[in-house]
């Protein structure tokens, strides 16, 4: 598995844990000092044994905040062929250019300010597996962050892993995008029957939860297993908006919207990822990490279905393939379900500009 930039993005994130460290001078403290100190020291050991795998964590009980610019981020270059799950044919399972993390506020003025992607409590992990050989080897590393919070910028060309986010807002949107794609004017939307049930849904708010999927069919599974290589994101087949309005209408919005084939109403469903090429990682509603920002997100790389303990969720684990994964995955359940982006239907259905990350002109390719 040829995955020559992973080393650069641990590098990045590890050089910003160092540099972040104070650099203040060191003195010994007396008995009496000492006794009054208590905390945690920055760097601990976890270990962990589960279903034939040792893990070994080393976590960073820090926060960081970082600008980050890379001209690709390629990870997993392999051949995947007869692999169950190739949802394209693109060549790496992970693969963005002009990736970032942060931005930068009126980048081209002398007011350009760096507003940063910040990360509490980073780590890195290890997973051991004795082979047949009754050799120990290492079947997977992990970088994960303990919360995060910032813009993600790039070009997304593939993406195996988990992407959950919420897109939410009046119907009546999607009705304004129906006639715009389609041409159809206000007198044409009368004799329209999907023109006709979205005018009927009007501003009742709708949500619905978006994930990786196939091109075409909306499908998140291959072959029994999960997809990878995705080139799109959206409602999968089978599912459909929702409301928490009430009324006829309200309560016909499910099964009207309904999925497949990558359409409802008329209305395209699968978008794709290239799309959006800045998006809010966390609840931008929030001022801080501790209260906006987002759970459980990694980046791994195994050489082999390595289950790595969900930090989020506790008590369950995050089933990966082989090869590389990113995992941007919804926490909790119900009225506590915590989506690691949300989007507003407008930008869902019309993608979203990029935030700049460089200063000067130039928005991205520093």
């Amino acid at each position: 598995m040829h995955t020559p930039r992973a080393g650069r993005l641990l590098s990045l994130v590890c050089g910003a844990l160092v540099a972040g460290t104070s650099a203040a001078a060191l003195k010994p403290l007396n008995d009496a000092e000492l006794s009054a100190v208590s905390g945690q020291a920055l760097i601990s050991l976890d270990a962990l044994t589960y279903a034939g795998y040792q893990y070994t964590r080393i976590n960073f009980g820090a926060e960081i905040d970082v600008l980050l610019n890379m001209d690709e981020l390629r990870l997993g270059d392999f051949d995947r062929s007869g692999i169950p799950g190739l949802a394209s044919n693109q060549s790496a399972d992970i693969l963005i250019n002009n990736f970032a993390l942060g931005r930068v506020r009126n980048n081209d003025s002398s007011a350009a300010a760096i507003e940063p992607f910040k990360i509490q409590d980073p780590y890195l992990e290890f997973a051991f597996k004795v082979n047949d050989q009754g050799i120990r080897e290492v079947a997977g590393v992990r970088l994960g962050f303990g919360r995060s919070m910032g813009h993600l910028s790039g070009d997304i060309l593939s993406l195996t892993g988990k992407m959950q986010g919420k897109i939410y807002g009046p119907a009546s949107l999607g009705k304004d995008f129906y006639m715009e794609q389609n041409g159809i004017s206000n007198l044409g939307c009368l004799v329209d029957i999907n023109c006709i049930a979205l005018s009927l849904a009007g501003d009742t708010e709708v949500y619905t939860t978006v994930e990786l999927l196939q091109q075409g069919t909306g499908y998140t599974t291959l072959d029994g297993v999960p997809i990878n290589r995705a080139t799109h994101i959206g409602v999968p087949a089978g599912s459909s908006l929702q409301t928490d309005e009430t009324g006829l209408i309200a309560a016909l919005i499910p099964t009207l919207t309904k999925a497949s084939n990558c359409e409802a109403l008329g209305l395209i469903t699968c978008f794709p990822l290239t799309n959006y090429k800045s998006i809010f990682v966390g609840d931008p509603t929030k001022t801080n990490i501790a209260q906006g920002g987002a759970e459980g997100i990694f980046f791994s790389i195994q050489n082999q279905n390595v289950p790595w303990q969900d930090l989020a969720n506790a008590g369950k684990f995050v089933d990966t393939q082989r090869g590389a994964f990113a995992n941007f995955a919804k926490t909790g359940s119900g009225a506590d379900t915590i989506y690691p982006f949300m989007l507003n239907l407008f930008d869902a259905l019309r993608g979203t500009a990029r935030e700049p990350t460089c200063m000067g002109a130039q928005a991205a390719g520093c």
